[in-house]
């Protein structure tokens, strides 16, 4: 007798390892079974997970035809569990297909079923995943849609805090007062707190703010506004707290840096390694398969980064301390604007930043690619939306231009 479990188990391995085009005919196989069973919820979310894996691999027609016969047989089942992870992986092939705004009206679905049901850490999930989509497809509109999402997520918690940060991602979108290149005539372009300053370079094109200058053209109040609504940061304690994390490449997930030390030649190989790891470790199954689907989506943003000149042809990133190094040089800016530093300590933090960027990785290249992989894992998840083409393009810009700090400095 086949076991649909055993074929669901197949299924998620090839998922992981980004064997998408297996992973959608064993979530096929295992679907049929199901249904053979009239095990519905259990069949409709093998289905939802066979369009998913069709997504991935770039069958958006199938992935859709698939997603809605599993939405009409799931019409016949009852509000709970299945019904919000069918929404939750809906978002996700919607998204893949290019329909942001309705794959936001299913995640938002999906929060709500979640927290019907108690389940707080996916509710947050499906939460993030809607700020996204919502960000993606409004752009500077969303703002009253990330209001109102903002609103149903519960203060305090990781969900709350990123959605807030899309908000203020929103908010400051003039149409063209991001992604630019700005230099400020008054400071120095060279030397050695500059070459420190293009450490945070990402952050400043991205804002359209001076690249090598430690003055903020907004004023106090909105760095303070900024630093209380995105980093909790409200006096000057709590502002040197968060700055001391960033220079000591604490503020990332130390999961990500587990997997890179992980990395072998294979998929297989690294999945093995990581589970070998766990296992020596007795770390639980569920932390386990959540460090091997995470290798998967290190290997998928690489894949995409060599394809778009991120990573050279054969590249890899080694850690994503760079993303906490670069934040580090925007902090000390804030935090000197907002009044919670003075000069010389915002010259030190930003010079230290720049020192432990250029003792981690070659080339601004390696530097940025690391950069961006921390950002993505942070904020994008795997959507390649507008936080990933944004970062791009900050890359493109830094990269390319004869004006850059890039172009007229050497790394280190």
């Amino acid at each position: 007798m086949i076991d649909p479990g055993a074929l669901l188990e197949r299924a998620r391995r090839y998922d992981r390892t980004g064997r998408t085009d297996e992973a959608a005919a064993a979530y096929a196989e295992a679907a049929a079974v199901l249904e053979e069973r009239r095990e519905l919820p259990m069949a409709v979310l093998a289905r939802a997970r066979q369009a998913r894996a069709l997504a991935a691999w770039g069958r958006t027609d199938r992935a859709l035809e698939v997603l809605a016969g599993a939405e009409r047989a799931a019409s016949a089942l009852p509000p709970g569990t299945a019904a919000a992870e069918l929404a939750a992986v809906a978002a996700e092939v919607l998204a893949n297909a290019g329909i942001p705004d309705e794959a936001a009206r299913r995640a938002w679905s999906a929060m709500t079923a979640f927290q019907a049901l108690g389940d707080g850490p996916r509710a947050e999930k499906a939460g993030v995943h809607a700020g996204r989509l919502i960000l993606r497809d409004a752009g500077r509109d969303a703002t009253g849609p990330l209001r109102d999402l903002l609103g149903q997520l519960a203060p305090g918690g990781e969900g709350h805090r990123r959605v807030a940060e899309m908000l203020a991602e929103a908010e400051n979108r003039p149409d063209r007062d991001h992604d630019v290149l700005i230099t400020d005539p008054e400071a120095p372009a060279w030397g050695k707190l500059a070459h420190a300053l293009a450490v945070g370079a990402h952050l400043a094109v991205g804002n359209g703010t001076p690249w090598n200058s430690l003055a903020d053209p907004d004023g106090p109040e909105e760095n303070r506004e900024l630093l209380a609504r995105d980093w909790s940061v409200t006096d000057p304690d709590s502002w040197r707290e968060q700055i001391d994390k960033l220079l000591d490449a604490e503020n990332s997930d130390p999961a990500i840096q587990v997997v890179l030390d992980c990395r072998q030649p294979s998929p297989e190989a690294w999945s093995r390694e990581i589970h070998r790891w766990c296992g020596e470790r007795d770390i639980s199954r569920e932390t386990t398969e959540a460090l091997d689907e995470l290798s998967g989506q290190v290997r998928r943003y690489e894949e995409r980064f060599r394809a778009d000149g991120l990573l050279r042809p054969h590249g890899q990133v080694t850690s994503v301390y760079g993303y906490d190094f670069g934040r580090a040089v925007n902090m000390a800016r804030w935090g000197l604007n907002a009044g919670f530093c003075d000069v010389e300590t915002a010259r030190d933090c930003a010079l230290t930043a720049g020192y432990r960027a250029y003792r981690t990785y070659d080339s601004w290249e390696e530097f940025s690619a690391a950069y961006v992989l921390g950002r993505m894992l942070r904020f994008d998840d795997g959507e390649f939306g507008d936080w990933y083409l944004r970062s791009l393009e900050g890359h493109r810009i830094l990269t390319t231009d004869p004006a850059s700090p890039w172009r007229r400095m050497a790394w280190g």
